[in-house]
């Protein structure tokens, strides 16, 4: 066998199997404490797709049922305020009057009585004048009596003539049959034109009101007298009542008088009739 035999020289130069080792085993120790000193580290390989539990899919979102919103109650809007047409002037009232009363009954002295103009102007003048104790007699719608005032002379007493009275029939029955209500409905409308046109007297306007009462007051009034029995005296040209309390009465009383009983109660009633319902429109109206 044979030996071999190293120098000095060649045992410093090279490593030996153990210190080769040992200094692998340091490499390994410091690489691992780098490893988790500095957090680096192999990624982990991924596990094989199949390996991989699926996820759950999540439940879907349960319905949402929409939100019925309650209708809101919108009360109908209110009916519009009905527009008043406004009053005409005075002056250019004449067609709105007629219109006011085109579908009343006025017969032919009450048409006769529209035709001309200034009608509301010509009516605060019969008024102011009647309830002066007045009778217009060109402002009235009918004709005044052509005859001549008749009288009964027996020899002994001038009365009047009875048969006279007729010549009035005609006048209390067409004041009988006018519709006062409707009339005066009419015209309540017009009621401060009345008051503007009584003001044209230098009186109140607010005084029309009660001159229309005073005017039917004084026909109201009128004494029940039955002329045919009332003595008649001759006063220069014309006949006068004997009896001073006949003679002293207010000019339309006496006219009432003359158209004879039975016309004066028409008249009379008429009379009563418009004076409770103009005061009633007036009360209605305050």
């Amino acid at each position: 066998m044979t030996k071999h035999f190293h120098t000095g020289s060649e045992q410093r130069g090279a490593i030996s199997a153990a210190q080769a080792g040992l200094i692998v085993v340091l490499l390994l120790v410091i690489a691992g404490g780098v490893i988790l000193l500095t957090g680096i580290w192999p990624p982990e390989k991924e596990p094989p797709a199949s390996l991989v539990p699926a996820a759950t899919p999540a439940p879907p979102p349960a319905p949402v049922e929409p939100e019925i919103e309650e209708p809101t109650l919108v009360p109908p809007p209110p009916p519009p305020e009905p527009v008043e047409e406004p009053l005409p002037r005075l002056e250019e009232s004449d067609d709105a009057v007629r219109d006011a009363v085109g579908d009343i009954p006025l017969g032919a002295a009450g048409q006769q009585y529209l035709i001309p103009g200034n009608i509301i102007e010509r009516s605060a003048s019969l008024i102011y004048l009647m309830a002066q104790g007045e009778v217009p007699y060109k402002l009235l719608p009918v004709s005044r009596p052509k005859a001549a005032f008749p009288i009964s002379d027996d020899g002994t007493q001038v009365v009047t003539d009875p048969a006279g009275f007729e010549r009035y029939d005609a006048l209390s029955q067409w004041l009988k049959s006018l519709d006062l209500e409707s009339l005066l409905s009419s015209l309540e409308w017009f009621t401060p034109l009345f008051r503007e046109a009584w003001s044209y007297y230098g009186e109140d306007p607010a005084a029309f009101d009660m001159a229309v009462v005073m005017m039917l007051d004084l026909v109201i009034a009128t004494p029940e007298i039955d002329l045919s029995e009332a003595r008649l005296i001759r006063k220069e040209a014309v006949w006068v009542f004997e009896d001073p309390a006949i003679e002293g009465l207010a000019p339309i009383q006496k006219q009432v008088l003359r158209a004879g009983p039975e016309n004066a109660a028409i008249v009379k009633a008429k009379a009563s009739e418009a004076r409770a319902l103009w005061l009633s429109q007036l009360s209605e109206s305050a």
